[in-house]
């Protein structure tokens, strides 16, 4: 099909969210009628941060986008059902750590660390002279900083808006498309501008930018080999997941990198930092000593995890407040943009993943027409905010309660300072509480996929 025929769709943040989205396009796209423009405000791709957790519920996206062959040798075991330990939960803020229970889940996890799944994803973009079988063209515009767009006026008055979005960059040619899609991360510029222009813009002012978790965490990669010199039993050797846990702390340990790293996220909760606002540096390398120094005291082998660090970072830990609306003509917000949340339940990247996967299948649906009809694209905002935002809202409040479970700050542990004995079967029911804040991680994405898709085609029949 001709390029000028096809739906513009433009991105805007070309990361977790906004590449998976151009995969999953091309995917989706039998008819070939789309063309994506992935606008990226860096110079080239890159991917900083801890590694990512894919459950089963993701792997089913992955696996059906394509992606499967490309990930499974970055995993640490081939994805399965099979009953497996997620992690194994160690009272760890006192000299002889204890375990509490292992938390178990039919496929586990698989994990991979950000920058390799990034690469993979960069890898199946259908680009010109690629080598990835193209339905959807794709075109990479880096050095590309959003600053503005602007909704085209039209005189039909059920749709307002009704013409294309002019995109305008900073010190770029301003571009045109048919749907903005904002996968542009927490500080959202997309955000910003969809929420100003929203009716009543007064009540969204909350949402324009970033609030604080309460949490600050260490992160650090550790070479497996230099960990097997420096304690040659050490747990994290050969485990698939372990998390220490303390008083006001905690910290996820697992292998990444097909095996060949430990991955060590520390937190550090303080509640009263909860809903804050951040104007420093929001992640630095800092000394060994201090990651050190915020965990004397606990038990050896967490310890010489740190010690086995070289280049520790600190990260202070931003969400947004929970936005009730993702979509709204021609404009939608994908991933962080939409809804950043707390880390403890791994569950931020597979719900911007969910959020590509949901949208691409509704804009590529054969239902669709090209040139896109305003109608249609209206019904498919509704679906787009009716089935992404409660999911979204969900997790992410899940996400939030996870992190006070892990930092032993549940109703009843009030009386416990950070290395006391606390009972052990107040400790296994509060982490039976912990598991059963997976169960998620197993249901069918294809569900979701088949409710959204199903409401299209009953708004079709009544177009």
């Amino acid at each position: 099909m001709p390029q000028q025929e096809r739906i513009r769709v433009a991105i805007v943040g070309a990361g977790i969210a906004g590449l998976t989205l151009a995969v999953a396009l091309n995917a989706f796209d039998s008819e070939q009628k789309i063309a994506v423009d992935l606008y990226e405000s860096a110079p080239e791709l890159s991917e900083i941060g801890a590694g990512i957790n894919v459950w089963p519920r993701t792997w089913e996206i992955l696996r059906e986008i394509g992606l499967g062959d490309a990930l499974i040798p970055l995993f640490d075991h081939y994805p399965d059902l099979k009953p497996r330990v997620i992690w194994e939960i160690r009272k760890a803020d006192q000299k002889n750590g204890f375990k509490v229970i292992d938390i178990m889940q039919n496929g586990g996890a698989l994990r991979i660390h950000r920058a390799d799944f990034q690469r993979s994803l960069i890898n199946y973009l259908p680009l010109a002279g690629s080598g990835v079988p193209v339905n959807t063209t794709c075109t990479l515009h880096l050095s590309h900083k959003l600053v503005d767009y602007s909704l085209s006026i039209s005189s039909t008055a059920s749709y307002p808006n009704s013409g294309p979005v002019t995109l305008h960059f900073a010190d770029k040619p301003s571009k045109t498309c048919d749907i903005l899609v904002g996968a542009d991360g927490i500080k959202s510029t997309v955000r910003r501008l969809f929420l100003s222009r929203l009716p009543s813009p007064e009540r969204y002012v909350k949402f324009l930018d970033p609030i604080r978790t309460g949490t600050v965490v260490y992160r650090g990669l550790v070479d497996k080999e230099e960990l097997r010199k420096a304690s040659p039993g050490h747990r994290a050797l050969d485990h698939p997941g372990l998390t220490y846990v303390g008083k006001g702390k905690h910290a996820v340990v697992y292998p990444v990198s097909g095996g060949k790293y430990v991955n060590v996220v520390a937190a550090v909760h303080d509640k009263s930092k909860q809903g804050t606002t951040w104007e420093g540096q929001l992640h630095q390398e800092v000394s060994q000593s201090e990651f050190y120094d915020r965990f004397v005291g606990w038990e050896e082998e967490f310890q010489t995890l740190i010690h086995c660090i070289r280049r520790p970072t600190r990260w202070v830990l931003q969400a947004l407040n929970h936005l009730d609306i993702f979509a709204k003509e021609r404009v939608f917000l994908l991933g962080d943009s939409a809804h950043a949340m707390a880390p403890h339940l791994g569950a931020g990247a597979s719900v911007g993943i969910e959020d590509a996967y949901i949208l691409a299948s509704l804009l590529a649906h054969p239902s669709i027409p090209h040139p896109l009809s305003m109608q249609h694209l209206s019904r498919i905002t509704d679906i787009y905010n009716n089935t992404r935002v409660p999911q979204a809202m969900s997790r992410s409040k899940a996400s939030s309660d996870q992190g006070h479970l892990f930092a032993l700050s549940a109703p009843g542990f009030e009386r416990f300072a950070e290395g006391d004995d606390v009972p052990r079967d107040m400790l296994v029911d509060l982490f039976h509480q912990v598991e059963e804040n997976w169960s998620w991680a197993t249901s069918k994405a294809d569900i979701d996929r088949r409710q959204a898709t199903d409401l299209l085609l009953e708004s079709r029949a009544r177009l």
